[in-house]
């Protein structure tokens, strides 16, 4: 089955799919359109570090939801272009921690600048109520997706 053949409006895995990789394509394209060379990945990345400072590796591939070797191809494309550096934590050696250089941290306030408006744009013409609604289904079915079994042992 192709992707034109997804039966989209019968499907919630679907549509919601369909809908990441839109917005995906187009947070990319508004990305390159102001200047920001970062994949979307890359931004996951930064995304951390502009939350947190500093952080693991291994934190950023969970949230980034990827690998630990892709994360380290992510980390080093980055700070290949001087955005963050890894150095090895203290206490623990076999352990990086990654940090936002200064120019890193100078590209935080344009790269979410224009996260905001792609956001606006995507929302524009949704009802806010039902909005609300859509966002509160989708954290119910992460919720139920990531549920543990074992919890209900």
């Amino acid at each position: 089955m192709n992707r034109c053949e997804c039966p989209t409006e019968e499907s919630l895995g679907c549509m919601t799919n369909l809908s990441a990789i839109a917005a995906r394509n187009y947070l990319t394209r508004k990305l390159a359109l102001h200047g920001i060379d970062m994949t979307i990945e890359q931004f996951k990345v930064m995304v951390v570090l502009w939350k947190e400072g500093t952080s693991t590796q291994q934190n950023i591939a969970d949230f980034v939801g990827k690998d630990k070797a892709s994360v380290t191809r992510l980390i080093a494309g980055l700070e290949k272009r001087s955005l963050i550096a890894r150095t090895a934590d203290e206490n623990d050696k076999r352990c990086n921690l990654v940090t936002l250089t200064p120019q890193g941290i100078i590209l935080e306030k344009p790269t979410m600048d224009v996260l905001g408006e792609a956001t606006h744009y995507l929302h524009r013409g949704i009802d806010p109520q039902e909005l609300a609604i859509t966002l509160r289904v989708l954290k119910q079915m992460c919720q139920t997706l990531n549920y543990s079994p074992k919890e209900s042992e």
